[in-house]
């Protein structure tokens, strides 16, 4: 977003011209949708998550991606990759409701003392047919 930024705002001061100062939101929407991917790949993403999951661990097989947890603050149920262990609330947490609190202080980033949380087992919830 910072090199769109920078490319959209020296387009909109005409730097390149007539034509990209017209459109210098769009060069900005452009630079964003293809620079993102080709960063994701250049670093192979490993810089993508804020996190591991220790629920499963970063390296292990899992045989249902779509194994269900409940979050433990807004209690509705989140497949495993958006979801991790918070040592505040004592289990698994959404990333939305993660991203809203700000009273835990990243205690997950930070390595909290008591280790990884105990998680409940996951249910799979069928599509009614």
């Amino acid at each position: 977003m910072v090199i769109a930024s920078t490319v959209s705002v020296l387009a909109f001061f005409g730097l390149f011209g007539a034509y990209p100062q017209a459109f210098s939101t769009f060069v900005a929407a452009g630079l964003s949708l293809v620079l993102c991917p080709l960063m994701a790949w250049a670093t192979k993403g490993r810089y993508h998550f804020a996190r591991l999951n220790p629920v499963n661990g970063p390296d292990a097989h899992v045989d249902d991606i779509t194994a269900t947890h409940t979050c433990a603050d807004c209690e509705t149920a989140y497949e495993l990759p958006d979801i991790a262990d918070c040592p505040v609330r004592s289990g698994p947490v959404c990333s939305l409701c993660c991203s809203l609190d700000a009273h835990c202080g990243d205690a997950c980033r930070k390595g909290a003392a008591g280790g990884p949380v105990p998680m409940p087992t996951p249910s799979v919830r069928r599509a009614a047919g």
